[in-house]
């Protein structure tokens, strides 16, 4: 009976239990979730923590769905553990998969997640002493954690206004609960890339080593994630191979190695290796780094360079630096311009530059409020010039190059002021037009300008010049300039020029030159000299080929204008020449009262325009004696001089010519003298004919030939006004019948025609001129009548008129046709010619 009665309660009460196992397993993970948020409590931000225990087994638990805000979410939690011999729960793996993070970035540059926002304001203002909990305190519950923990399947999601970017991620971490140590891996993959974070630490002294290291890193393709870094990142390129060491973190060691820089997509800037330190303490930090520098770029080879950098900051601020930045010891720097695509100001390049033994040196310190620096280049040679198939040419040589540039201010402020300061010596250039040219030396060159950005008006003065100029070994002037800025790109400059051998002579110059609106070179300026004298002792020993005139002066004055705009050279020149004089007493010939006032409208060709003028009041050479000489001239494209007109007087009368061009194509000249109303008198004497007296005049033309060192006439002719007679009385006609044998029927004709000639009324006078060697052959005719009785009678023998003694009544003749071959001499013309020649083509 009593059995009974306890199985009647026993039996319901094994039922109700097992009925009740189903309901706790179905009600367990709701009444886990229960205790779990009860435990915890309210959370920071009032964010609700959501979760579903989706598995609950004896080894292992799943909970899903895992979620804290909108910007904390994890799909799973997988938990294995098990039961150890002191009945205590240990945790043998925990994976977390997809968990999701948003990171929210304002205009402030706080990071905002689930209603937290770091860094603080309040900590920000006013900064306390550092959170470092005590970690000893939570050693009896090491043995509690994960031997390992894996997050997969993760990604960071970060937000910065309308761009959203995500980073995935992975981790890896292994505890050792009786040694304390673990080593963790995490792994970030940026735009697809891999960076791998490791660490050793003890859990209870903290961190041992921790390594951040990537492989084949693109940082340019990090542009995308960095707001307002768009520009500076993308001028990074790689594959990067990077490391961070650390072991106490408060120094840190880094090598980056192939880093790459690309400012322009034809110039390339490699760091082979770089390393450097990061020091910090509780009041700074503190980074060097250095390593080896490599420019490319088409048609430059520098060689290698390298740098050193150092840098302290302080409160987040940077608040000093210094880089310095210098070549690796090299023999040459090679540059073809024409090869490089730089954006290079479109000029004509030489085809090679060389520096030879070159030094750079470029150091920088300060803060972001203001820095100083200096940049220096020395080289031994400078050799600019062009490959013209297997000779050098347009060789630009400077020898001894020191530049050097100081300068301070705020760089990073376009609107502070900066100071600037250039300098520049040299020993020698040399501008040559072959290798074997002597061409234009330039000695003792000095620039030296301080120049202020943005542009302000200190009046600070600077100076260039050059001890000696030397061209082709003759000219050697010294050179002087001030120089004063006058806006952010342009300068003023003023200077003068001036030659030992030439004392009385000052040239003044001065020009603007800089950049315009368009970042294009310009340059603009004046050149002016005094009037100065020019004589045999200041010019022949620069031109020695003209040493041949005795004795030459020539006042002279100058004045130029220049201006290089819109990549084209402008140019014009005015020259006043005075008192001219030239005097060869051995050649005896002299020109006196030579003037010129002449424009050149371009000095590049150089050319004039029309209607130049040369003026010169006398000429003589021997009995040839000319006046009023005018040149009318142009000078055309530098090579050629084209003779408008030629005009000048000559026994009293006017001749002209046509134009003419100098040089010939043969190196021949044939002109034509024009001649009007030249007296017979005067041109008999220059001729060296004989003495007249009388009127009359003679107009023609006489063909004249210059063709070397030789002057001739040809077929030249002269001619008396018809209708217009004249008298003519000519002395001294014996000497042309020396050599002419007597009771000949010439020397007959010549004797009468000498007698008529004495006193003669003409109808009309011709003249044939002709010139062979050193000879002018010249026919005269005259047709008229002698004034008086000739003592003349007809011989029949002779078949000719012969001389008669006084007692005979001689001759009457009413009308006589006279036809007068002469020979003179031509040499004096011809000295002429030889010197003129030997002046003109020195």
């Amino acid at each position: 009976m009593p059995f009974k009665i306890i199985l009647k309660i026993l039996l319901p009460a094994l039922l109700l239990f097992v009925l009740s196992i189903p309901c706790i397993i179905v009600f367990l993970p709701a009444i886990s979730k229960h205790i779990v948020q009860s435990a915890l409590g309210p959370l920071p931000g009032g964010r609700p923590l959501d979760f579903k225990v989706s598995r609950l087994g004896i080894n292992n638990t799943q909970i899903s769905d895992i979620s804290f805000g909108e910007d904390l979410r994890l799909d799973t939690i997988q938990f294995s553990y098990h039961m150890d011999i002191k009945n205590i729960i240990s945790v043998e793996k925990l994976v977390m998969s997809g968990l999701n993070v948003t990171l929210h970035l304002d205009e402030k540059k706080r990071i905002r997640v689930s209603g937290f926002s770091f860094p603080q304001a309040n900590k920000l203002d006013h900064p306390g002493p550092a959170f470092d909990p005590d970690i000893s305190a939570f050693e009896s519950y090491f043995k509690y954690l994960p031997a390992h923990i894996i997050l997969k399947n993760s990604t960071i999601f970060i937000e910065t206004g309308k761009d959203r970017f995500y980073i995935p991620m992975q981790a890896d971490v292994q505890l050792d609960r009786k040694t304390r140590l673990a080593d963790m891996k995490l792994s970030i993959f940026p735009m697809n890339q891999e960076i791998t974070v490791g660490a050793t630490a003890n859990l209870i002294q903290g961190a041992v080593h921790m390594r951040i290291s990537a492989d084949r890193f693109y940082p340019e393709m990090l542009l995308a994630m960095v707001p307002g870094g768009h520009q500076a990142l993308s001028k990074f390129c790689g594959p990067v191979n990077f490391a961070i060491d650390t072991k106490d973190f408060s120094t840190f060691y880094a090598e980056v190695n192939d880093l790459g820089l690309a400012p322009d997509p034809h110039l390339k800037i490699k760091f082979p290796k770089i390393s450097g330190v990061l020091s910090c303490d509780q009041t700074a930090m503190t980074l060097k780094a250095d390593g080896p520098v490599q420019i490319r770029s088409p048609g430059i080879d520098l060689g290698s360079f390298k740098f050193e950098i150092l840098s302290q900051i302080v409160s987040g601020t940077l608040d000093q630096f210094s880089l310095t930045l210098q070549n690796e010891t090299t023999k040459t720097w090679n540059m073809m311009p024409k090869r490089m695509a730089l954006p290079l100001s479109p000029v004509d390049f030489s085809d090679q530059i060389q520096l030879f033994a070159p030094r750079f040196r470029l150091s920088v310190s300060g803060n972001l409020e203001h820095q100083t620096g200096k940049l220096a280049v020395t080289g031994t040679d400078l050799k600019s010039f062009r490959h013209n198939q297997a000779e050098y040419t347009n060789v630009l040589d400077i020898s001894g190059l020191q530049v050097t540039t100081e300068f301070n201010g705020n760089f990073g402020d376009p609107e502070s002021l900066k100071h600037i300061k250039f300098n520049a010596l040299i020993d020698k250039i040399a501008v040559q037009q072959t290798m074997k040219d002597k061409g234009i030396q330039v000695k003792g060159f000095y620039f030296e300008l301080p120049v202020t950005y943005p542009f302000k008006d200190i009046k600070a003065v600077g100076r260039a010049g050059a001890k000696k100029v030397i061209l082709h070994d003759k000219i050697a002037p010294a050179v002087s300039a001030e120089l004063v800025q006058t806006s952010d790109v342009a300068m003023d400059i003023a200077g003068k020029v001036r030659l030992a051998e030439l004392p009385d002579l000052i040239i003044d110059f001065s020009a603007r030159a800089g950049l315009d609106s368009s970042m294009s070179p310009f340059a603009k300026g004046q050149i002016n000299t005094n009037q100065f004298s020019i004589t045999p002792n200041t010019l022949i020993p620069l031109v020695p080929a003209i040493s041949g005139v005795e004795a030459f002066k020539f006042d002279i004055s100058a004045k130029a204008d220049f201006s290089y705009i819109n990549q084209r050279i402008n140019s014009s020149a005015d020259i006043q020449v005075s008192n001219g004089m030239l005097n060869a007493v051995e050649s005896g010939f002299s020109i006196s009262g030579i003037s010129a006032d002449i424009h050149l409208n371009d000095l590049m060709v150089p050319e004039t325009l029309p209607g130049q003028y040369i003026n010169i009041d006398a000429f003589n050479a021997g009995r040839f004696n000319c006046s009023n000489g005018k040149i009318r001239f142009s000078l055309e494209d530098g090579k050629s001089i084209h003779i408008e007109n030629l005009k000048f007087n000559w026994c009293n009368g006017i001749v002209s010519t046509e134009a003419f061009r100098l040089p010939s194509e043969d190196n021949t000249l044939y002109l034509t003298l024009y001649c009007d109303r030249l007296e017979m008198k005067d041109l008999f004497h220059q001729l060296g004919a004989f003495d007249a007296e009388g009127g009359g005049t003679l107009s023609g033309r006489i063909p004249v030939v210059l063709k070397k060192t030789e002057i001739g006439f040809d077929k030249g002719f002269l001619f008396s006004t018809p209708g217009d007679g004249g008298r003519i009385l000519i002395r001294n006609f014996d000497k042309m019948l020396t050599g002419i044998p007597k009771n000949t029927r010439e020397f007959s004709q010549l004797d009468l025609a000498g007698e008529a000639l004495k006193n003669f009324e003409y109808n009309w006078v011709k003249l044939m001129l002709n010139t062979h060697g050193d000879t002018l052959e010249v026919n005269m005719q005259l047709d008229g009548k002698p004034l008086s009785v000739l003592p003349f009678e007809y011989n029949r023998t002779l078949n000719s008129f012969v001389r008669v003694d006084a007692q005979s009544p001689g001759s009457n003749f009413q009308g006589i046709k006279l036809d007068v071959n002469l020979t003179l001499p031509f040499n004096q013309v011809i000295q002429f010619g030889n010197n003129l020649k030997r002046i003109m083509n020195p």
